[in-house]
């Protein structure tokens, strides 16, 4: 499909001029915020520069770091680098997004979760590194995964939950990120690859000692202390919620299902022949999507042909399998929405082809979920992000 339209794999017009016009409002919004003596005014542009900043995240960075939004790879670095300039490490998003997320999405290590629920955390060379830290990182305060134990305030964190969505970047900016900096390890995960390198580190904490000169310094000079922080934080807000809320509805939604890795084997005559394996991913409720759709494949493949084993066997915990199940689209097909959200209204598109350009999605889509019908795999689409939205917090 994208040569037959005469596409890119990676990098596209489109994403140029977009982020020429990302980048240029971001500056221009910043710029705005320290100059205008009107509080109200300059909080309207923190707001602005808030939400330009989560559209670079999204569109910019995003594709960079997945070596999607050029040909070069010197491009595919600098686009990367961009979030850097937003105030957050693109190492640590690495290891988080690409490492952790993109791999494993939606699976939990069930034996390394119970150990932590015993209060035993156990040495980095110990851990299984096949774990979604986008389903366990935020555990206690919001349960997303359901072999969590829930707790009494989990029943209100439907409510709550918005709110701990704008603290996101925060959170990232002053807490993880110098952490895994510091300790070289984010989570489950080794950062010895990244933080390892006396020039990366370097790149880290430079990085930071600028971003905070104009993201917070230059407000300060402009507004004073407390107006200036407050327009620091408003931005982060921002940029916080429309991040967290694009991101959270592909993965954590209803109908979309989880896996979890256990123990499994036996132990004979002093032999441990136990391992990990991923099991078959389900709902919260209990049950198996890719069950109905695969006897759905196989209905409509009888009924055309006299084939019985037409339909390919797919495992369940197959890669390709798992993505299809754990992820859902919105707005499916949306050139716009697709670009506004920087491809991840198109999630399944982007965990299966993640290195292609996200400007391409809205094109592909309808080839992927022939595809994934033909196969009998789930493909969850919803009609809008604010339907995606509502499905969430009813989850």
């Amino acid at each position: 499909r994208i040569e037959e339209r005469g596409l890119n794999r990676r990098g596209s017009v489109e994403i140029w001029i977009k982020a020429l016009f990302l980048l240029t409002g971001f500056w221009f919004s910043l710029l705005q915020m320290y100059t205008n003596s009107n509080f109200f005014v300059a909080m309207a542009w923190s707001i602005t520069m808030g939400s330009f900043a989560a559209m670079i995240g999204t569109n910019i960075q995003h594709d960079g770091n997945h070596g999607a939004f050029a040909q070069s790879k010197f491009m595919n670095k600098c686009a990367g680098w961009t979030l850097d300039m937003i105030g957050a490490s693109a190492f640590t998003w690495e290891f988080q997004h690409m490492l952790g997320h993109h791999p494993y999405t939606n699976v939990l290590d069930g034996v390394e979760e119970m150990k932590k629920e015993e209060g035993v955390d156990c040495k980095i060379e110990e851990k299984d590194q096949e774990s979604d830290p986008d389903v366990f990182s935020s555990f206690p305060l919001m349960r997303m995964h359901p072999f969590h134990t829930p707790a009494w305030f989990h029943r209100y964190q439907h409510i709550y939950a918005p709110f701990l969505f704008a603290l996101m970047t925060l959170a990232k900016v002053f807490q993880q990120d110098y952490e895994v900096a510091v300790s070289k390890r984010l989570y489950h995960i080794d950062a010895q690859a990244r933080y390892g390198s006396i020039w990366n580190v370097f790149r880290f904490w430079s990085m930071k000692f600028i971003t905070m000169i104009y993201m917070m310094g230059l407000p300060i000079y402009f507004h004073g202390a407390a107006k200036g922080m407050a327009l620091f934080v408003i931005g982060h807000l921002a940029c916080g919620e429309l991040l967290a809320t694009m991101f959270i509805v592909n993965h954590v939604i209803e109908g979309v299902s989880y896996a979890k890795k256990d123990l499994q084997g036996v132990k004979e005559d002093g032999n441990d022949d136990t391992s990990k394996v991923v099991g078959k991913p389900a709902t919260i409720n209990g049950d198996t999507p890719m069950e109905k759709t695969r006897q759905q494949a196989m209905q409509s493949s009888a009924s055309n042909s006299s084939d019985e084993n037409a339909v390919p066997s797919v495992p369940f915990n197959d890669w390709a399998a798992v993505q299809c199940q754990t992820s859902v689209n919105w707005a499916p097909g949306s050139w716009f929405w697709n670009h506004f959200s920087g491809g991840l209204s198109h999630q399944i598109e982007h965990h299966l082809f993640p290195s292609i350009c996200h400007t391409n999605y809205a094109y592909i889509q309808d080839v992927v979920e022939k595809t994934c019908a033909e196969y009998g795999v789930p493909y969850q689409c919803e009609p809008s992000l604010l339907v995606a939205y509502g499905k969430m917090l009813s989850h």
